[in-house]
């Protein structure tokens, strides 16, 4: 008997240790509030809460609040267990003795009494092995209960310890100095922002643009020049990819004068597209599609062809051009190569050339004389090909016309081509004069921050064709500079971000017969699933993903969601957040990532 009680105190001296040990390793770790309670069995399984006792003095001190984050330090193991209070319970000391006065008289003295909280296991921080898991051990009964540190908190959620800061952890409603961050592995594998207007969509964009925490090189598609004045305010000195129309001029002057009264800058050389805003240089490049560059695959960069048309329009151009090279053959008597039609036509083909039948393309004798192509005869006229006097005139929409005939393309789709080609001619965002292309690897030296201010387009065509058009030839260009600097294994391949505000309308459902979903969804696989391993990382925010393409949903692994309403909660599976987003204020949001997720965050002002 007198063994057993001497194994008894023991016991009682190692726990009395254990517990002073948790104690002191919660203090080290954040502020003791309370402890778990020693009143009901503690459960740690599927949607059970853990039970936690707070003294009255300590429920003041704490203002502890519903959706703040706490830590337990279990007693027997040196584990420390992070959740969420999902309930606070608090009674008077008449309800605690079941007694019911019948007048309503005041008493403080009797709400000095014990609060209870039921706290959400979330995840678990093993000190002996280092390691963060799940929530799967024990808790004993009185185990010390603190407010955890921030850097505590990160890393029992998994939070990088590197990456771009977003935001603050928002726990008890209020922000706390707790940081969420992004690290490249995350950034890779792609984000997307849902959010109705003036939930803060925008300003998370522009923060993770002006973040320095990580070495990045960022691209942005601005529909409504908000990210250019962002930068223009922050004298940060960045890059413009201008995309332009020929009805805004046909000099480089003409569209930096428009730049520079539009944004309250002044041209610094007309040559080189330097401008001075706020003090800052900006370099502006104005940029327009070389409609002959990419006329074989023109299909490709528009998800509005119809997928009949899509299917015949290599073939289509290929006779095209095949037509043409066999009659300049018959003038000039020489094999007229890829190179040489390049140089007759580079310059001069617009969807116009191929889409309106009074179109002539005229070559002068000077190129003529330069490409060494002499006529067998001064005067021959063919069917779409004439020389006269020197000049060389190219009716290519006969041309075109001839192709179609002799693929046999049914009326209908050849009036879908030219309806096609005549509004894309009407935009003018192809082969305007005084443009230049886009050389990424040329861009990014300049600035690490390109801003494609499509604006521009927009003010002048008010068309989501042609915007989409020209963030289609753009994402191709930098996809094909990004496999190069890959398969090279370059050292100056680093993170590319690409940011693109109302995402839907570039990459629209594609369910309806004037939007070609096999089109978007080749560049979404292309960008997005092949990107990764190009360190490519794309950002989309939009408000309405039901009219997204499904394959974005697919192959974001982030999702930070705004404030919305119930459907896009549900759809994204965060209905335990419905009370949240449905009232949160702007910059409120739950995220879910690669190592994380449900956590609620306040993004950060930029």
């Amino acid at each position: 008997m007198e063994e057993r009680n001497l194994d008894e105190e023991g016991i009682i001296k190692e726990l009395e240790n254990k517990l002073n040990n948790a104690e002191e390793d919660a203090k080290r770790n954040g502020k003791l509030i309370g402890r778990v309670t020693r009143y009901r069995t503690v459960r740690l399984e599927e949607e059970e809460l853990i039970g936690v006792d707070i003294s009255f003095e300590d429920y003041m001190r704490s203002n502890v609040s519903r959706g703040q984050y706490l830590a337990i330090r279990t007693i027997l193991r040196p584990v420390i267990i992070v959740g969420q209070v999902v309930s606070i319970s608090r009674s008077d000391v008449l309800a605690e003795m079941g007694i019911r006065e019948v007048t309503s008289r005041k008493d403080p003295a009797s709400i000095i009494t014990d609060t209870f909280l039921g706290i959400y296991p979330i995840s678990e921080f093993d000190e002996e092995k280092n390691i963060v898991r799940p929530a799967v051990t024990p808790i004993d009964p009185q185990s010390p209960v603190f407010i955890p540190n921030p850097s505590l908190l990160e890393k029992v959620l998994r939070i990088p310890e590197e990456g771009i800061t977003i935001g603050k952890i928002f726990s008890g409603g209020e922000e706390i100095e707790a940081k969420v961050r992004l690290d490249e592995e995350a950034l890779v594998h792609h984000t997307l922002v849902l959010g109705t207007t003036g939930s803060g969509k925008t300003t998370l964009l522009k923060s993770i643009l002006y973040r320095k925490d990580l070495d990045k090189q960022t691209i942005v598609f601005d529909r409504q020049g908000d990210f250019v004045n962002f930068l223009i305010s922050k004298r940060e000195k960045f890059t413009v990819l201008m995309p332009v129309t020929s009805k805004m001029g046909n000099s480089a002057k003409d569209f930096l004068d428009t730049f520079a009264s539009t944004y309250g800058c002044k041209v610094l050389e007309y040559e080189s597209g330097a401008l001075i805003c706020n003090d800052t240089e900006v370099d502006v490049i104005p940029y327009s599609i070389n409609f002959f560059d990419n006329i074989k695959n023109f299909h490709k960069l528009t998800p509005y062809f119809t997928p009949k048309a899509s299917m015949y329009w290599e073939s289509l151009v290929d006779k095209t051009l095949e037509l043409l090279k066999i009659t300049l053959h018959e003038i000039f008597n020489v094999y007229i190569n890829d190179n040489i039609l390049d140089e007759i036509l580079r310059d001069k083909v617009t969807p116009a050339s191929l889409a309106e039948e009074g179109n002539r393309i005229s070559i002068s004798p000077t190129l003529l004389d330069e490409l060494n192509l002499r006529p067998k005869s001064q005067n021959i006229s063919k069917s779409f090909v004439s020389f006269s006097q020197g000049n060389l005139t190219i009716s290519l929409s006969k041309a075109f016309q001839e192709a179609m005939k002799a693929l046999d393309i049914a009326t209908s789709t050849k009036e879908a081509i030219i309806r096609t080609l005549k509004a894309y001619d009407g935009y003018g965002i192809f082969t305007v004069k005084g443009t230049v292309d886009f050389d990424p690897e040329k861009a990014f030296k300049l600035n690490d921050k390109i801003i494609v201010d499509l604006s521009f387009v927009m003010n002048y065509s008010a068309s989501i064709e042609a915007v989409a058009t020209i963030a289609y030839k753009i994402l191709e260009e930098l996809f094909n500079w990004k496999t190069e600097l890959y398969s090279k294994r370059s050292l100056e391949n680093k993170l590319t971000l690409i940011i693109m505000d109302e995402a839907h309308e570039y990459f629209p459902q594609g369910s309806s017969e004037a939007v070609a979903k096999d089109i978007i969804e080749e560049l979404i696989n292309k960008i997005m699933r092949l990107g990764r391993v190009r360190r490519i990382g794309v950002i989309l925010a939009t408000h309405m993903p039901d009219d997204l393409n499904p394959l974005v949903l697919q192959l974001t692994n982030t999702k930070i969601v705004m404030r919305n309403d119930i459907n896009v909660i549900k759809k994204m599976g965060m209905e335990n957040y419905e009370d949240f987003l449905l009232h949160a204020t702007p910059g409120l949001a739950i995220i879910n990532s690669l190592n994380f997720a449900g956590i609620p965050i306040k993004t950060l002002i930029p």
